[in-house]
């Protein structure tokens, strides 16, 4: 398989030094989408590597808990810290029609309610407060937080992701 036949679903950021749980930050919307998988793959030295779970709980919308199976002490868990995890696409549920797998928009045009176009997502930036928008607007960064008050709608088909910015904010970017 290749990497486009994986789906990116969040990051390992740290691990329980009793049980060697490892927890990821989901990049989905809702952690529960995940809750029956048996197992992912973890980006080591560029290649993705599968492991199999023992245990898998939702701690909360944007968090599960994993235990590898072999990887049950803190000092075999610890490594994975910072990795990126992925499922294999066919694995995947489909995500509601109000969900979206995040690297799915990257490249999206997007377009605020006041500005009109404003460049192209390059990223979503997972901090632990909230999810910034990395917007490039011709080689500058604008960057816009993700919650629902700015959040408008993604027209999958013409790759585009509508905001509605506070007021000032675009413009403090694009100040020279």
């Amino acid at each position: 398989m290749e990497k486009k036949d994986f789906i990116q679903i969040g990051q390992i950021r740290k691990f329980n030094r009793k049980t060697a749980e490892l927890s990821i930050r989901i990049k989905a919307e809702d952690a529960d989408m995940y809750a029956d998988i048996s197992m992912i793959f973890i980006e080591i030295d560029g290649g993705l590597v599968p492991f199999y779970l023992s245990s898998l709980r939702v701690r909360d919308t944007k968090t599960i808990q994993v235990l590898l199976e072999d990887y049950d002490t803190p000092e075999k868990a610890v490594q994975f810290v910072d990795c990126q995890v992925f499922l294999a696409r066919e694995d995947a549920s489909e995500p509601e029609a109000d969900q979206n797998y995040s690297h799915e928009i990257l490249g999206f045009e997007v377009i605020d309610k006041g500005h009109g176009k404003i460049g192209f997502l390059e990223d979503i930036l997972d901090r632990p407060e909230q999810e910034i928008l990395q917007i490039n607007h011709q080689g500058k960064e604008i960057l816009i937080p993700l919650v629902d008050e700015i959040f408008q709608k993604i027209d999958h088909e013409k790759k585009q992701l509508f905001i509605d910015a506070p007021e000032g904010l675009i413009d403090l970017y694009l100040e020279e």
